[in-house]
């Protein structure tokens, strides 16, 4: 990346300043509403129901964005497709700020979560593209980024809605998608540019030949080509075991994720834990997340095996959930933390996704499926762990099921992390 010729470097920092304002939008979209929903039914007036139909869109959506998103994949550019998602979510933003209707205020989320969704999968095969050997640096960028913007826009926005109302609040989070949009936007003119002065017959620069040759794509010449004008190369990742690894590994951290997202407060405060401690619990599981962006994709890059890792995620969710089970009121912090620790699987499946896949539209095609098969599966964890809860009348049984998950995803997750592409499996 040193040798690289000044105007790719360009290029390259651009898409790395794309990459994170676009993480920045993936998650602040849906934490920002939760903290002002009562301020917001002042105007809006958002029944149980439709609150409930909002809360459980996020997880379906997201699945829903990888049925869709392999189709677009193969009509637009990945930095294209970047963008317009950009673009969707930021125009859902201003519409939901600026509507009445309990129904077009769920429309618009509802359209909000679908492009977010179609973020999320089209990132991984986008850090692939412009950092086909800095796939780890990268990542951790992006899930760092991905941390911050679950933590910053609940207190962002509170503080902001009581200043100056719910709207201008709600409306304000739209500025950086409208951004990382305007970035992807200049990303596509300078590749173009490049691509047309290259045309003539011009030899490609000595660090884009290096880095197409170790597996990566020349983005000079190939960044804004959709799949639709490359060759074919379709991969059915639902025939590969490593995919469904993957995939599982995805719905079980995602299925425990969710769940303390939602319950996490309410189990502590049953169990004696102040308000006060309770929420600082969430925040602290939250924050855990940030932590694991800065370690987990370099160590997941460059270690041969990943099993060591795997163990560790293993052992430190056991340790929260029956931490949790057994003894809820004491300790109750240090269970969370090791909870928190858990998750950090899902820093190495955004590594996994690149890494394990030989071009950009097979990595498009993998994050595609273990994202779209993943959040749906993880879409019912919530929902079962509070029914597990009124018909145990305890947290007991409900924590057992999340432990259950995680010891089913195991030997899935061992089977996904193994070295190789899942293209060559796939043909195997």
């Amino acid at each position: 990346m040193v040798d690289a010729p000044p105007a790719q470097q360009q290029r390259r920092l651009l898409a790395a300043c794309a990459i994170v304002l676009t993480a920045l939008n993936l998650r602040g979209a849906a934490t920002i509403l939760s903290p002002i929903v009562d301020l917001v039914n002042q105007d809006v007036e958002l029944d149980t129901v439709m609150q409930g139909v909002i809360g459980a869109l996020p997880q379906l959506l997201f699945a829903g964005a990888g049925l869709i998103t392999p189709l677009l994949v193969r009509r637009m550019s990945l930095p294209a497709l970047a963008g317009a998602a950009m673009v969707v979510t930021a125009g859902g933003q201003v519409l939901r700020a600026s509507t009445n209707s309990d129904l077009a205020f769920c429309l618009s989320t509802g359209l909000i979560f679908l492009a977010i969704g179609v973020g999320n999968i089209v990132a991984p095969p986008t850090i692939k593209l412009f950092f086909p050997r800095h796939v780890g640096t990268m990542t951790s960028a992006y899930s760092i980024t991905l941390g911050l913007s679950t933590a910053v826009p609940p207190i962002y926005i509170v503080v902001l809605s009581h200043a100056v109302g719910w709207r201008i609040g709600l409306a304000s989070w739209a500025v950086p998608a409208f951004l990382a949009a305007l970035l992807w936007g200049v990303v596509i003119l300078t590749s173009r540019r490049s691509r047309r002065a290259s045309e003539p017959g011009e030899a490609p620069a000595p660090a884009a030949m290096r880095e197409t040759a170790a597996g990566g794509t020349n983005v000079d010449n190939r960044s804004t080509v959709s799949a639709a004008d490359a060759p074919d190369e379709s991969l059915a990742v639902w025939r590969t075991w490593q995919g469904w690894g993957i995939a599982v590994m995805m719905a079980a951290q995602s299925t425990v994720v969710y769940a303390m997202f939602a319950w996490l407060p309410a189990l502590l405060r049953d169990a004696g834990v102040d308000a006060a401690s309770a929420a600082f619990g969430l925040s602290l599981f939250t924050a855990l997340g940030i932590l694991l962006g800065v370690v987990i994709p370099p160590m997941t890059s460059r270690q041969a095996t990943l099993r060591p890792l795997l163990a560790v995620s293993t052992v430190c969710f056991a340790v929260g959930l029956i931490g949790l089970m057994v003894s809820p009121g004491h300790l109750s912090m240090l269970w969370v933390a090791a909870l928190g620790l858990g998750p950090l699987t899902f820093c190495m499946i955004l590594v996994l996704i690149p890494l394990r896949a030989r071009t950009q539209m097979h990595a498009s095609q993998l994050s595609a499926f273990v994202q779209g098969v993943g959040y749906l599966i993880a879409a019912a964890g919530p929902f079962l762990f509070g029914l597990l809860h009124d018909l145990s009348g305890g947290w007991t049984l409900p924590l057992a099921y999340l432990l259950a998950c995680v010891a089913i995803s195991l030997p899935f997750a061992v089977i996904g992390t193994r070295p190789g592409y899942v293209g060559d499996s796939a043909r195997r």
